[in-house]
C-alpha cells in the first residue's frame, strides 16, 4: 500500500496568524489593515471567519476589547 502525500501549498492561514489579526483588530486596526499586516486577503478572512469557530470567537473578543483602554499605573521609585 502506498503512502499518500499531502499535493499543494501548505495553508498560510494558522494559529500564529489568527492570533495577529485578532490583536490588531483589539489596537483598533480595521479588518483589511490587520489582513495586509498579517499577510492575507480579505476573502481568506472572511472564509476563515465563517468555517472556523476558535477563530470567530478570537475576533468577537477583539472586537469587544477594541475601544477599551488599559492604563498601567504601576511606579518605581
Amino acid at each position: 500500500m502506498a503512502i499518500k502525500r499531502a499535493v499543494g501549498r501548505p495553508p498560510k492561514f494558522n494559529i500564529k496568524i489568527m492570533l495577529k489579526i485578532a490583536d490588531s483588530i483589539s489596537h483598533n486596526y480595521s479588518v483589511v489593515d490587520s489582513c495586509i499586516d498579517a499577510g492575507i486577503s480579505r476573502d481568506t478572512y472572511y472564509r476563515h471567519l465563517k468555517s472556523e469557530e476558535l477563530f470567530c470567537e478570537k475576533i468577537a473578543i477583539a472586537f469587544e476589547n477594541q475601544n477599551k483602554v488599559s492604563f498601567s499605573f504601576r511606579t518605581t521609585y
